[in-house]
């Protein structure tokens, strides 16, 4: 199980995938805004948009200290 996880092509899918959180992430805040406007109603959907797009900020992260350890 470690051999997997340390691997690059691990690395590569988390990348992937925080790019995906991230482009949802920004999905639903725009959706959220053009249908809730900037009201109470809509703080959870910015609150989840914005840990989606914090969750890519942190695999790209987690992806170039990776690239310089390696």
């Amino acid at each position: 199980m470690k051999r997997l996880i340390r691997s690059e092509g691990y690395a590569r899918a988390r990348l992937v995938s925080g790019s995906l959180f991230a482009v949802l992430g920004f999905v639903v805040v725009v959706r959220t805004a053009m249908t809730a406007g900037i009201s109470l109603n809509g703080l959870p959907g910015y609150v989840l948009g914005g840990a989606m797009i914090a969750l890519c900020f942190v695999r790209f992260r987690e992806y170039r200290s990776w690239k310089e350890g390696a």
